[in-house]
């Protein structure tokens, strides 16, 4: 989890907007979007820390690690697993994978991602972002085995978080259109895709895919796609230090 603070930082990038606090007759440049390229090169970024290459723990490590001690429970500073007593790879990779994906799909981003587009054409729009998104991970190769598990925790991270953008009612309706619309185009990329994939692993994660954006599309109340495990404690560290600091600086 090292690098979940430089994912915060290029995120920022991707619908950024540079300003500066000026007064009147300084002569500052007051705003300025980020350029294009760099926006596209901060996405590129962010997607390469959903490859299982970036996720996968090695199984070298794995066997490091033992069921917890007696008396030592899990707490805030531990992954959230769903394996019950042993470390679990898919978990861990799923709370990484969501970092990224929720920062590309929160709805402020996508907002200004539809704004500087239709003010620029040559900006990346939601419409690129999430085309090159679900390329990256739905309809990318999966291969096989550990790797082909992460990249199918990925997909799901991805779909949660689509349905999650279109659902929210204080997104901008715009960005609430795109979603949807990507939801129902994934549903009939993933029905022709099912038909002809001979993996059963492979067929079952298209299969249920299917089932949950038809389900959704019906009544998005009843959205029941697995949420993504809550990460370890992160940002603002030492914030309990902060208050303490904050009191007695007369800060409060």
């Amino acid at each position: 989890m090292f690098h979940r603070y430089q994912v915060d930082a290029a995120a920022k990038l991707l619908g950024g907007l540079y300003y500066t606090y000026a007064v009147r007759g300084d002569g500052q440049e007051i705003t300025a979007m980020i350029p294009p390229q760099e926006q596209r090169q901060a996405f590129d970024a962010l997607l390469a820390t959903l490859k299982p290459a970036a996720l996968a723990l090695p199984d070298t490590i794995l066997k490091l690690i033992p069921p917890r001690a007696y008396g030592y429970s899990r707490n805030r500073e531990t992954f959230n697993i769903r394996t019950g007593l042993t470390v679990d790879p898919l978990a861990i990779a799923e709370t990484t994978a969501n970092l990224t994906v929720s920062l590309i799909l929160h709805r402020e981003r996508a907002a200004r991602l539809v704004e500087y587009h239709a003010r620029n054409g040559k900006f990346p729009g939601l419409t690129e972002v999430t085309d090159k998104l679900i390329t990256s991970t739905w309809k990318s190769a999966h291969g096989s085995g550990y790797h082909a598990e992460i990249r199918r925790v990925v997909d799901n991270v991805v779909l949660h978080n689509l349905m999650s953008l279109s659902a929210n009612e204080e997104a901008a309706t715009q960005v609430r259109a795109i979603a949807s619309l990507r939801l129902d185009e994934l549903k009939t990329w993933l029905r022709k895709r099912v038909k002809k994939t001979k993996d059963e692993s492979q067929r079952a994660h298209y299969y249920f895919a299917i089932a949950q954006i038809s389900r959704f599309q019906e009544d998005p109340e009843r959205m029941h796609l697995t949420k993504p495990v809550e990460p370890p404690a992160g940002p603002p560290i030492g914030i309990e230090n902060f208050a303490i600091f904050g009191v007695k600086c007369g800060l409060e």
